[in-house]
């Protein structure tokens, strides 16, 4: 049975997957490179860490460096530590470049050159946001943000309830807490298809991705992974949501001073602080992905925009 949903004030179908669709929208094919719409939000984010550090920064270097499967992990020398999540088409490129190529080791770079964008290698893009993950980690318990610890993004049941909610990225945990807390509609856009199947088993409605910017200009609340951010793709996507929507990004990558991200009406991110570096490390130098981090060396933080919640109205509840 077909669905239809009204966007811009104009009907627009949204067929099953046995019937093509009928939008105009950019192909499934897309490739999103991370020299693209993130770098300056980066730039922003490190701005911000050396106004916070001051001189202190130039002290401190890169103690490990884990460049694991799914994830990248970093140690600074003070011990504070970072991950972010490596996407599918940085690894690809990488596999191109890996072996034709001879850089220097990054393990004891000075961390300001690193946040700057200045290490080597095909992975440098990631690395760099692990880095200034792992240099954010302080501010978050110094007073500078309002910090929500041991906080899910669910738990800030206001973006949700009753709005139309569109998320970039299926996070099937949080799809589950969402039946939860009655939003009027849940619309799903992932490449993935294998996550197709789960994220509609009673959770919400997959849209192909082509349909990204008329799913989103539809929604009241817009949710972004952190690759989004990984990829390129996050300044784009913002792009397509309406003013008087909310925008909520989430994972362990998006966890950096969060000014840039406020600067473009992001309502709250939610990210984790790394307790336990080494630990952190260790499972990404196994394999592991962002899952086995949790309730082991990470702690779950929301960090909020008041005013941007205050201007929505939706500071009134949690």
């Amino acid at each position: 049975m077909d669905t239809y949903v009204e966007i811009d004030k104009e009907t627009i179908e949204m067929a099953d997957n046995k019937h093509p669709l009928k939008l105009t929208s950019p192909s499934d094919e897309t490739d999103y490179s991370y020299e693209g719409s993130s770098v300056a939000i980066l730039d922003e984010a490190t701005d911000t860490l050396i106004q916070y550090y001051g001189k202190d920064l130039f002290n401190l270097t890169i103690e490990r460096l884990v460049v694991g499967v799914f994830f990248v992990g970093v140690k600074l020398s003070n011990g504070a530590g970072g991950v972010a999540y490596s996407p599918p088409e940085v690894v690809k490129n990488a596999g191109r470049r890996i072996l034709k190529e001879n850089h220097p080791l990054i393990r004891g770079m000075s961390a300001a050159e690193v946040a700057k964008g200045n290490a080597p290698g095909p992975f440098s893009g990631i690395i760099r946001l692990a880095t200034l993950n792992a240099l954010s980690v302080p501010f978050f318990d110094g007073g500078h943000y309002e910090v929500r610890k041991e906080s899910d993004l669910s738990d800030t049941k206001a973006l949700f309830k009753n709005r139309r909610v569109c998320m970039v990225g299926a996070i099937i945990p949080l799809l589950k807490r969402l039946k939860e807390l009655e939003p009027a509609e849940v619309i799903i856009i992932d490449r993935k298809e294998a996550t197709q199947a789960e994220a509609e088993a009673g959770y919400g409605r997959f849209v192909s991705p082509k349909y990204t910017a008329e799913s989103l200009a539809y929604g009241e609340t817009a949710v972004f992974t952190g690759a989004a951010i990984a990829n390129g793709s996050i300044q784009e996507l913002i792009g397509y949501v309406p003013a008087d929507a909310a925008i909520a990004i989430v994972g362990p990558t998006a966890g950096f001073v969060p000014e840039p991200l406020f600067r473009r009406n992001v309502a709250l991110v939610g990210t984790v602080a790394v307790t336990e570096s080494d630990l952190a490390l260790d499972i990404l130098a196994e394999g592991g992905g962002g899952y086995r981090l949790f309730n082991s060396c990470v702690n779950k933080i929301n960090i909020i925009n008041t005013d941007r919640m205050r201007y929505l109205g939706l500071d009134k509840t949690k």
